[in-house]
């Protein structure tokens, strides 16, 4: 006697040829099979497409925050700023690092530009006349750093993600119309065998 154990795989993988529709059934209808290799292609596209997608989203966004940031690295400048003022003994909480900072009002001198004041962001409790290193545009204002590795990976990550979402997404609604539809030819194919049938059966019973 075969063992229950050597027929659990073969029962398993029987019921999966019947699922992707390759057994070969004649009792399959047109719809049935079509089904079958509809849902063959989404596995190809979920297992395939999608994670191709995601690695072509990602080199994307890796390539775009890249010239970004050479773009606004070679437009901006890293200047030194003085403080016009104490900076608050209590800063603003940053979740990347547990060191406070706060804006206090400052001047620096901008390449082959009038000195400007204005300003920037100091650690807490920083006093006057100490200096500070900040970033400034070609207008001489203050502007944000140029994204670093940590930004562009996040930028990259997210583009990832989005995309494997967005692309799942796409292929179950679908999926969810092909299914709709071809219900809606069985049950016409249904309905119209049985206005051919059903007069027999009525007939025979009679």
């Amino acid at each position: 006697m075969r063992s229950s154990a050597g027929r659990g795989p073969d029962r398993s993988l029987a019921r999966l040829v019947r699922w992707l529709g390759l057994d070969r059934n004649p009792l399959r209808r047109g719809t049935d099979r079509t089904e079958a290799a509809l849902r063959l292609v989404m596995i190809v596209l979920l297992v395939v497409a999608v994670p191709a997608a995601a690695i072509a989203a990602g080199r994307w966004a890796d390539h775009r925050a890249l010239h970004q940031a050479q773009a606004q690295r070679a437009a901006s400048h890293l200047v030194t700023a003085v403080l016009l003022r104490d900076a608050p003994a209590i800063g603003i909480p940053d979740p990347y690092t547990s060191v406070p900072t706060t804006w206090v009002p400052a001047r620096w001198q901008p390449p082959g530009q009038p000195p400007r004041s204005g300003e920037v962001l100091a650690l807490a409790g920083a006093h006057r006349g100490s200096t500070v290193r900040t970033w400034i545009g070609p207008s001489g204002a203050v502007t944000g750093p140029p994204p670093d590795h940590r930004v562009i990976a996040g930028e990259v990550c997210f583009a990832c993600v989005t995309t494997c979402l967005l692309s799942c997404l796409v292929l179950l609604v679908t999926w969810a119309l092909a299914r709709r539809a071809l219900d809606r030819r069985r049950l016409r194919a249904w309905d119209a065998a049985w206005r051919s049938t059903g007069p027999l059966w009525r007939g025979h019973r009679s």
